[in-house]
């Protein structure tokens, strides 16, 4: 699976290129200024990606691409899927692109998406363009996500191709913006569009190996970036956190935006712990307290975070002067608007003490800013939650609304610094907990922790054989006579269970 962030022209990465040596300089003769290039990561295994082309293929079309919601897109020969699936990003004969969108129950998984002529190279984290010769993938605990980095080797090489992509000078300089379960530690993989592409570099090069540095002032035109080798924070889903976005200072944190650039970039505030903001003890590195905040005192509400959503969606003045919204679970809510339709968002963030007011959970992911309860205005619930766990949500399960979190995903840096808090590994049903009781010939399932509502419960009854009699939702259950086992999941975390050989007035479940 791959994934690649920004749209950035030779000509404006090369002015950046100016504002840090002379033209005329040699290549290399200032890599000791940190002020230019930045620290020194070392040596990276150095390989190539491109978009796969359904017209390299033969063969019978037999094999179907899917969306998320299971509609067939494509039917394609399997050695084309089989690249599709590799490379996370191909095009069809009739010149669509496809995008990975994440794994999925459908016949077949992962499925895909279909992208607009505005990302003709394929789509990447936070929903930005692709583009060859700039985006590299990265395992983001050597690299973090969004960061620009600048590699020697390339500096002064043709690539390959017809202008506006290919053509021109590269300066060195490429984005941290993708990744693949196979990019594990110090690797890199290069994003060079074409197959062909990658052809005549790997014969012109034959890099097998590159020496990476921090891009410094060189590549962004900013101050001196942080030389902390990646631990900035953390797809599509795809999955991973993220760090500040992409241009980030130390003091701003970057959204997709309107334009879905990821250049919108917010300012930090550093309040200390105000009152009404004592967070609880760490759990782990992704439930600790933040070390800065949005001042919704002087940022614009209006502020459009995403193309469908502003800032006032997720953070209210009323839940606190101080917010956390984290760059990387709006992307993930306006994947999920793309998908589904319009989206209200019930709540957002909450400050400690305002969930504690209203009896939130303990360890609430509102308060960390990447937890949203929402409603599909032109769906079900039901699809509103198969979208929120093939986004990489975690779901709580509502009867009246959707609770979808990124817990799993890595907390954004800017907000919550780079050092991680060590404690418990399994944190996934935090704070919920509930019971199986029987009274009177009627199952029950009361609930704790599910602070936003009454809990959706999912009854079924099984067989002798094993076989699911039958299914149902509920408050309550009255099994069937030929029940011999009860089973509930209450609110999509918590799995309960109960054989009817046990005595039924005092039986109990566990937490799942």
């Amino acid at each position: 699976m791959w994934t690649a962030i920004v749209m950035m022209t030779a000509a404006l990465a090369c002015s950046a290129q100016d504002e840090g040596r002379d033209a005329g300089d040699p290549a290399g003769s200032w890599q000791d200024d940190d002020r230019a290039a930045g620290a020194n990561l070392g040596s990276f295994e150095f390989t190539y990606y491109w978009v796969a082309s359904e017209a390299s293929y033969n063969g019978a079309k037999d094999t179907s691409v899917y969306d998320m919601q299971c509609n067939k897109l494509a039917t394609v020969p399997r050695k084309f899927w089989d690249a599709l699936k590799l490379e996370g990003t191909g095009q069809l004969n009739d010149g669509t692109i496809l995008n990975y969108a994440g794994g999925c129950g459908c016949a077949r998984s992962p499925c895909f998406k279909r992208l607009g002529a505005d990302k003709p190279w394929g789509e990447g984290v936070q929903s930005r363009a692709l583009e060859p010769y700039r985006s590299i993938a990265v395992d983001k605990d050597n690299i973090a996500y969004g960061s620009w980095m600048y590699i020697a080797e390339l500096d002064g090489q043709t690539m390959p191709g017809d202008a506006p992509w290919g053509g021109w000078t590269h300066d060195g300089c490429v984005l941290a913006a993708d990744t693949g379960s196979a990019i594990n530690g110090e690797h890199i993989d290069f994003f060079v569009g074409r197959k062909s592409s990658y052809t005549t570099l790997i014969n012109e090069l034959g890099l097998e190996s590159v020496t990476v540095r921090h891009g410094g002032t060189l590549c962004t035109g900013a101050g001196p970036v942080d030389d902390g080798g990646g631990d900035n924070g953390g797809d599509n889903g795809d999955n991973g956190g993220d760090d500040n976005g992409g241009g980030a200072d130390a003091n701003t944190v970057c959204f997709p935006g309107a334009d879905n650039a990821g250049t919108t970039c917010l300012p930090l505030a550093f309040p200390g712990t105000p009152s009404g903001y004592s967070y609880p003890a760490p759990l782990n590195a992704n439930y600790r307290s933040p070390i800065a905040y949005l001042d919704l005192d002087a940022v614009d509400s209006a502020t459009k975070l995403s193309p469908n959503f502003t800032l006032g969606e997720f953070a209210s003045r009323s839940k606190g002067r101080y917010a956390v919204v984290q760059p990387h679970a709006i992307a993930r809510m306006q994947d999920l608007r793309g998908q589904l339709g319009s989206i209200s968002i019930n709540s957002g963030y909450r400050s400690p003490g305002y969930n504690s007011s209203i009896g939130g959970a303990k360890s609430s992911r509102h308060m960390f800013g990447d937890g949203f309860d929402f409603v599909g205005n032109n769906t079900t619930l039901t699809k509103a939650e198969n979208a929120c766990v093939n986004n990489g949500g975690f779901l709580v399960e509502y009867n009246s609304h959707v609770h979808c979190d990124w817990r799993n995903d890595d907390v954004n840096a800017g907000f919550f610094g780079a050092v991680a808090v060590s404690g418990a590994a399994d944190l996934a049903a935090t704070g919920f907990t509930a019971q199986l009781q029987h009274h009177e010939g009627t199952w029950y399932a009361p609930a704790q922790g599910f602070d936003e509502g009454e809990p959706m419960r999912r009854w079924r009854a099984l067989g002798a054989n094993g076989n699911v009699i039958t299914e149902t939702t509920g408050e309550s259950f009255v099994a069937p006579v030929d029940a011999v086992r009860v089973e509930v999941t209450v609110g999509a975390v918590v799995e309960l269970g109960a054989d009817l050989e046990a005595n039924p007035e005092t039986r109990h479940g566990f937490d799942g």
